[in-house]
């Protein structure tokens, strides 16, 4: 089914971000998108750690920062879902293959801080939907330098039910 295409601000805040997404409740872990450009297929997301978040561990004030890749995937996921919007598509789900080289130089995000994620794609298998994110996230959107970073590799599919059907 095809959507009235929209132009998307470049700020985009948690209110219209959760509609361009298929995460709901605990599992939403975006708070905003700051930056996106579907030419380059580039984002840069924040999420506001809270107690609230699903990963968050009491004792340790935090997200364990092996978490963060799914901070990246939802990152991947909303610039997947500002491009179908503005192109006027519906999205397509879709699916981590693998997440390698993942690298982390804390522990812990802590509790109380806004992190961020930059993410740009660099690989592209259009045929069968396969994709390629170079990913990094910083503890502090003021860092200069990753606390983790990752490949991660999605794919994306018109027939949900004939992938599993097997």
């Amino acid at each position: 089914m095809a959507l009235e295409a929209k132009e998307m601000p470049q700020f985009i805040d948690y209110d219209e971000l959760i509609n361009l997404l298929p995460h709901k409740g605990k599992m939403f872990l975006l708070s905003r998108v700051t930056q996106h450009d579907v030419n380059e297929h580039s984002i840069t997301s924040e999420y506001d750690i809270t107690e609230q978040c699903i990963f968050y561990e009491p004792e340790f004030g935090g997200v364990p920062t092996w978490a963060g890749f799914e901070f990246m995937a939802q990152g991947i996921s909303a610039l997947t879902g500002i491009t179908n919007r503005i192109k006027g598509r519906e999205p397509l789900p879709g699916f981590i293959l693998s997440v390698v080289d993942f690298k982390a130089t804390v522990g812990f995000l802590k509790g109380g801080t806004t992190i961020q994620m930059r993410i740009k794609e660099d690989y592209r298998e259009e045929d069968s939907h396969v994709y390629r994110y170079l990913c990094e996230l910083y503890a502090s959107k003021d860092d200069a330098e990753p606390a983790a970073s990752a490949k991660i590799t999605v794919m994306e599919t018109e027939d949900i039910h004939g992938l599993f059907k097997d």
